[in-house]
């Protein structure tokens, strides 16, 4: 993959084979976590710590870093914070679910030990369809019913564990993306 094509794209990875591979240098190869850190980085210009897995990322990042400067020592760190909602859900679908959006799911054992994590690359309101992109799950772009899939996050025993959303000025141009999908 050359570098125009991840800068103009979202990148799936999916792994056909066990001895597929790809070089990043944004985590797990194939895991969803590498997804989200490697669309913020190279899209938003954006980084978070090193984590576990979805479900440390969903309990303990508060906030993005500016990615020149999260390397430095300096208190004056530029940082871009999260907001974290999780159920109840006081406002509409559309304001969770808006492109950009990170959407969780809980921690389950024994099938789903790390959570999950994925991106909600845009909406149509007309269809009143959600798109979910994500990667170590099939489909790896995903079609929701936007009522359907916020009913189902806004109930007490619900499989997600919530969004985290970022200021929307760090959102413009989302839904705008095309995804590519490897299958390696």
């Amino acid at each position: 993959m050359n570098e125009k094509e991840e800068k103009d794209n979202i990148v799936l990875y999916i792994k056909k084979t066990k001895n597929a591979t790809y070089a990043t240098k944004y985590g797990l190869e194939f895991q969803c976590v590498e997804l989200i850190r490697r669309f913020f980085s190279v899209h938003k210009g954006l980084t978070f710590p090193d984590v576990v897995d979805a479900s440390d990322l969903f309990k303990r990042i508060t906030e993005f870093k500016q990615l020149n400067a999260a390397n430095t020592a300096s208190a004056s760190v530029p940082v871009v914070a999260l907001q974290t909602h999780a159920f109840p859900y006081k406002n509409n679908a559309l304001y969770y679910l808006r492109p950009g959006s990170i959407l969780f799911w809980k921690y389950k054992k024994p099938d789903y030990p790390y959570g999950h994590v994925a991106l909600i690359w845009k909406n149509d309101p007309a269809a009143n369809e959600t798109y979910v992109v994500q990667q170590n799950l099939n489909p790896p772009i995903k079609r929701y019913n936007t009522t359907v899939l916020f009913s189902k996050m806004n109930c007490a025993n619900s499989k997600f564990a919530g969004v985290k959303l970022l200021p929307r000025e760090y959102l413009a141009g989302i839904q705008n993306l095309e995804c590519i999908v490897h299958r390696l």
